[in-house]
């Protein structure tokens, strides 16, 4: 398993944080997000675990469920940007 971190921008950080879809996307690949918002931005950081780091690059790219959710949400796609965690061996 890989902890991530997702990082971008949302339109409208209020309604963002009471209508997204990220549960009801995400939950249907089993995996739980936990939302951080950045003091005095539209920034929003999503921890997730997944079961590689490749996991999220596949969703993304093959999901139109994911990335029309993320538009209808009003995710800046562009400002998108994921953390791997990094465990000393």
């Amino acid at each position: 398993m890989k902890k991530l971190l997702i990082t971008h921008e949302v339109k409208d950080l209020e309604w963002w944080l009471h209508h997204n879809s990220l549960d009801a996307v995400w939950s249907e690949y089993g995996i739980k997000c936990e939302i951080f918002t950045q003091k005095n931005s539209a920034r929003v950081a999503i921890l997730v675990t997944v079961p590689s780091a490749q996991f999220i690059d596949d969703v993304l790219r093959n999901s139109t469920l994911v990335t029309t959710s993320m538009k209808a949400d009003g995710v800046v796609i562009e400002t998108l940007q994921i953390f791997e965690h990094y465990s000393a061996p």
